[in-house]
């Protein structure tokens, strides 16, 4: 009854708080702008979030300073007259409820291990399906489909032939590459004006190139082909690839004429080694990217052609080139997408060249005031359900260190890990993004912006959220154990990772030596066999049924008979033998586990069951919902009929349930002593639940029904004094009167009786 006082002034205080507020905002005619109203929210959330993960910590750890060398004197606080009236029909009420609550709990629910262990899956399944919804709910809100639209259009307008310039796929020689720039980077993207007043795109006037573009070729030092990797060049030279290099004192001041043959090695960053020092893996070698000789294109098309003109004079492009990088960045306006591009063209010993085109989409300008509110809402859910799973997780490991051994705990402590390190990552990308827009704004028409780092950036916080949700999806094993059918995988899996690794292992020895022999004899001529990974990838494709793209043909090239033994091989071997050998392997481990799982008591209770008698408020909430309520239809019977036939049908699908999925398990339960004897001393301690509910329940309807209380009222069964009557009040007097009464007529019975 005082928790329920205390929720009725709580929602009349924040009622009175949220009418004045709405009706100000209402009616005084002042509203914000949608942009600084985000701005105010988040500004709220995030003061909020510091109070709460730095505020509150420093302001108990400065009270506990001071209440450790400053204690204050003990208080003891005055001894209370204790209450002199006493409500019967509350504690009657109160007693009856934890009776009917009693009344479900039986010798089954006395198992303590499994009821703590219950517990910490309930307290799991709590904190932790919050988490996880909250994280399913944030992927699921960050993905846009423009990033794959976007993508693939502008990989179609560079690769693919058009009206106005033609496709990197028609460059079959190195001395094309000069064209295919002139065309299609240099007059296709100063072919119109755009609506910013700068020059258009050809094809879509709303994306602009930021900065300029990258030319940049990286050259080996010997052009002979050998079995080693190429050694790359790095050596400084004159125009026209000349030597000595001689350095000028107004090469810095003028023309950056001696930069295409200068390697740019010397002008990278700490920021630069730590994201960009990774290979491009092209068809012939891996091309590092922080090597290589550049020359930067300008704005405008006379400014480009010029450029052009003078490598094309001073032969840039050699015999020594091993591959040429084209690097820029466009920005979609309309989708707020920026489109870091790399066109790529290596040179083969034969003369042709390889092209490719590698395009990302990323939305690296996502500030708070450009969020939708649902996602506003989502996010600061998500921070606060965060941290409440990283506080139930630090206070756990405070009080329980041994429990670091557990490996679900160190499964948690790395998923809040992971979580801070997208955090940082994010923030990083947001500061990096705001220095290069403010480098946009201030640059120059011959400057290169790299927002190749930002993206680079996003690009591996999207990886580390890959892992965050494989980390997340393994937890929830652990928060799943209640069910049968985990405990029965995670015997299993106990049981049988020795076999399935032998077996394994076997099958990987058979795979390595079938994949070196078709290596060699058909990797010169099929293009699935040409390496000894590829060929391990396509094998186990096939053996998992995608047999689609394997024809028998690609095994004829050392003989039609040796190809026809190899591809039954493949095809009946591996595809067949091995891969069913391994999965009855680990049938027959899921039949031994399931066998050990039937041998066992079950004496004790589910989870269900225990989440029933823990929370059976909540429970009774589900059951006065009107969807769970279930009408009464008469059908021409008594009410008697009616319950008769509904507990006979009850009891008629509880056995036929029985018999299909616990037929022998219950025929050896019946036949146990034990189970018995369990059952028996089961349904004794009900009766006697069943007693002591109908005994309060009659005290309680007496007292409606007469407005009285009995001696015998305020006895417990045992004897015990268990309350004291109200000793003031109308309700004392009648009782007490009554009670004089009944003692009056007592008197002169007994005395009727003596005469």
């Amino acid at each position: 009854m005082v928790r329920k006082q205390y929720w009725i002034k709580f929602f009349i205080t924040v009622v009175l708080i949220i009418l004045p507020v709405t009706a100000m905002g209402l009616i005084a005619g002042f509203k914000h702008e949608e942009v600084k109203f985000k701005n105010m929210l988040s500004s709220m959330v995030m003061v909020l979030l510091f109070q709460y993960l730095l505020g509150d910590p420093i302001r108990f750890a400065i009270q506990s300073i001071d209440e450790a060398f400053w204690p204050p004197p003990i208080y003891i606080p005055p001894r209370m007259k204790e209450p002199d009236t006493i409500n019967r029909v509350d504690f009657l009420k109160q007693r009856l409820a934890s009776q009917r609550r009693n009344l479900v709990i039986s010798s089954r629910y006395r198992n303590w291990a499994v009821n703590e262990k219950y517990v910490l899956i309930a307290q799991d399944l709590l904190i932790y399906c919050k988490y996880f919804l909250c994280l399913m709910i944030m992927v699921l809100m960050s993905r846009d489909e423009t990033h794959y639209h976007n993508t693939r259009s502008i990989q179609s307008l560079f690769w693919n032939n058009h009206t106005d310039y033609y496709g990197l796929k028609e460059v079959y020689f190195l001395n094309q590459l000069y064209d295919f720039i002139e065309s299609t980077l240099v007059v296709a993207f100063n072919a119109n004006l755009s609506r910013f007043g700068g020059p258009g795109w050809v094809h879509a006037e709303q994306t602009v190139m930021l900065g300029v573009i990258r030319l940049r070729q990286v050259r080996v030092e010997d052009t002979k082909v050998g079995w080693t990797e190429p050694q790359f060049s790095d050596m400084y030279y004159m125009p026209d690839w000349q030597l000595p290099y001689r350095r000028l004192h107004y090469a810095d001041k003028y023309w950056r004429i001696y930069e295409p043959w200068i390697p740019i090695t010397i002008s990278f960053e700490f920021l630069d080694w730590l994201l960009m020092n990774f290979d491009h893996v092209g068809y012939l070698h891996r091309y590092p990217e922080l090597i290589g000789y550049v020359s930067l294109l300008a704005r405008s098309v006379p400014n480009n052609l010029k450029i052009l003109d003078y490598l094309i004079e001073y032969h840039w492009l050699s015999l020594n080139t091993s591959a040429v990088f084209i690097d820029f960045t466009l920005y979609n306006v309309d989708v707020n997408l920026f489109s870091i591009c790399t066109l790529r063209v290596e040179k083969t010993p034969f003369g042709p060249v390889v092209p490719q085109v590698d395009v990302d989409s990323w939305k690296l300008l996502e500030e708070t005031d450009q969020m939708s509110y649902t996602k506003l809402a989502s996010l600061s859910i998500y921070l606060v359900v965060l941290i409440q799973y990283a506080q139930m997780v630090v206070l756990k490991m405070w009080y329980e260190p041994n429990l670091l051994k557990d490996v679900w705990n160190i499964l948690d402590i790395l998923i809040i890990l992971l979580n801070v390190v997208v955090i940082v990552m994010v923030r990083m990308r947001e500061a990096l993004v705001n220095n290069m827009l403010v480098k946009v704004a201030g640059t120059s028409k011959m400057e290169f912006i790299d927002f190749r780092r930002p993206s680079r950036l996003y690009e591996m916080s999207i990886v580390m959220v890959g892992f965050l949700i494989c980390l997340t999806t393994l937890r929830l094993w652990r928060v799943l154990q209640f069910s049968s059918v985990f405990m029965i995988f995670t015997r299993s899996l106990y049981l049988a990772w020795t076999g399935v690794a032998n077996t394994a292992m076997v099958i990987f020895v058979f795979l390595m030596g079938y994949c070196l022999a078709v290596v060699t004899i058909n990797g010169n001529n099929s293009e699935h066999f040409v390496g000894l990974v590829k060929a391990v990838v396509m094998c186990m494709c096939f053996a998992f049924g995608f047999s689609s793209s394997v024809r028998p043909s690609e095994l004829f090239h050392g003989g039609r008979v040796l190809g026809m033994i190899l591809y039954a091989i493949l095809a009946f071997v591996l595809a067949v033998l091995l891969i069913n050998f391994l999965a009855s392997l680990i049938n027959h481990f899921f039949i031994v586990s399931r066998a050990i799982r039937d041998a066992q008591p079950t004496s004790g209770i589910n989870f269900l069951q225990f989440l029933r008698v823990e929370y059976p408020t909540l429970f009774g909430c589900f059951r006065k919902l009107p969807c769970c309520r279930g009408l009464y239809v008469r059908n021409k019977r008594t009410v008697a009929e009616n319950v008769k036939r509904k507990l006979d049908a009850i009891d008629a699908s509880r056995a036929m349930r029985r018999r299909k999925l616990w037929g022998y398990r219950e025929q050896r339960e019946k036949m146990s002593p034990e189970w018995e004897n369990l059952k028996y001393r089961d349904r004794g301690e009900k009766l006697i639940k069943v007693g002591k509910l109908l005994s309060d329940q009659l005290s309680l309807l007496e007292i409606f029904l007469f407005d009285d209380v009995d001696k015998d009222l305020l006895h417990d069964e045992d004897g015990n004094d268990e309350v004291e009557p109200r000793r003031k009040g109308k309700w004392w007097q009648r009782s007490k009167s009554k009670s004089n009464y009944r003692v009056e007529v007592q008197e002169s019975e007994t005395r009727e009786a003596e005469v």
